[in-house]
């Protein structure tokens, strides 16, 4: 399907919506025109995680890295076997 015929389509849908349907498009509409740092994942908890936020986490590790502040996966085979316990 083009993007003509999704616009024209996506037109003859709301035209027939009612105003439950039409409140939500709108409210979509609104948030993705309007965002300029969307959400892009939640942590455990459920609170949302901003690309700028994930961005600088993400600047940091690599900055850590390339000062060689890392462990091999040798390093971390070895320190997972800690982890986790075997139940009696």
């Amino acid at each position: 399907m083009s993007t003509t015929e999704i616009k024209e389509a996506v037109l003859k849908q709301l035209e027939e919506a009612d105003e439950k349907l039409l409140r939500m498009v709108y409210a979509m509409m609104e948030a993705y025109l309007t965002e300029d740092d969307p959400i892009i994942s939640y942590d455990a908890h459920g609170n949302p995680r901003r690309a700028s936020e994930l961005q600088d986490v993400l600047d940091k590790e690599v900055a850590a890295a390339r000062k060689g502040n890392y462990i091999s996966v040798d390093e971390l085979d070895e320190k997972s076997k800690g982890w986790i316990k075997p139940t009696k």
